[in-house]
């Protein structure tokens, strides 16, 4: 597989960044895991906010539970095996009614949307009261020294800090509570990508934010690849959890 054929995350490339993040481990959980973990067992209607192709959903299933997922783009709702009722919509105007969901989710939506405010707005309507909401976001922290490393020996290839994309930093205390919606958590967890192979160079340097250009892209596969022949490197991708209710 050349750069060429690499999945750059943006419009009708969505299932890059879901490829990374499927393979990404903080201990013994993906970061879809450790989003899933927010939402009460007792949650019986649950929207799946701009879900992308992720792989969250199947993780929200649970005896007695409904999940509705939802994204802008319909090149994103492909059909999913738990057939989970699919809505393509305007996250930040959703065609459901007030108090209708016992949680929202959203993996990565919180740090992409162009409006927070009016998509945070849409939650805290669509939400009951004591409902939750749980969201993920990219994070520059916490590192230790050699994930360190790592991030500034890949971040001089690709020029960029090497993350997903999404805003990886904002105050999430006084935006929730302008919409109604209390912080009850705000954590930074280690999470890793471990590459071994060209391939998994290739899907991680895929799901990435994108580089400047593929010249980069490409040697940043190249960097990734030759470290590996000598021993997986395990690259860090620290993830933001940020939980609220109303």
């Amino acid at each position: 597989m050349s750069v060429a054929d690499v999945d750059w995350f943006g419009p009708g490339r969505p299932q890059a960044v879901d490829k990374v993040l499927q393979r990404t481990f903080g201990g013994d959980h993906t970061p879809y895991e450790w989003l899933a973990r927010a939402v009460a067992g007792s949650a019986k209607l649950v929207l799946d906010l701009s879900c992308g192709a992720s792989g969250l959903g199947g993780r929200l299933g649970a005896p007695g539970r409904t999940v509705i997922t939802v994204d802008e783009t319909l090149g994103c709702l492909e059909p999913a095996d738990d057939s989970r009722p699919l809505v393509q919509a305007d996250p930040s105007h959703l065609p459901f009614a007030d108090n209708a969901f016992d949680a929202v989710v959203t993996s990565l939506g919180l740090g992409l949307t162009e409006d927070r405010m009016q998509f945070l707005a849409e939650v805290s309507r669509v939400l009951r009261p004591g409902g939750v909401f749980a969201g993920l976001t990219p994070s520059l922290r916490p590192m230790n020294m050699e994930d360190l490393r790592v991030a500034s020996q890949l971040g001089a290839y690709l020029r960029a800090s090497p993350h997903l994309a999404g805003t990886v930093e904002f105050r999430a205390k006084t935006m929730l509570a302008a919409v109604g919606l209390t912080k009850m958590e705000d954590a930074r967890g280690r999470h890793h990508f471990e590459v071994r192979n060209r391939a998994d160079a290739e899907i991680l340097v895929g799901g990435l934010r994108q580089a400047g250009d593929r010249a980069r892209a490409s040697s940043a596969i190249d960097f990734l690849t030759s470290r590996a022949e000598n021993a997986p490197v395990r690259v860090p991708l620290p993830m933001r959890r940020i939980v609220a209710i109303k």
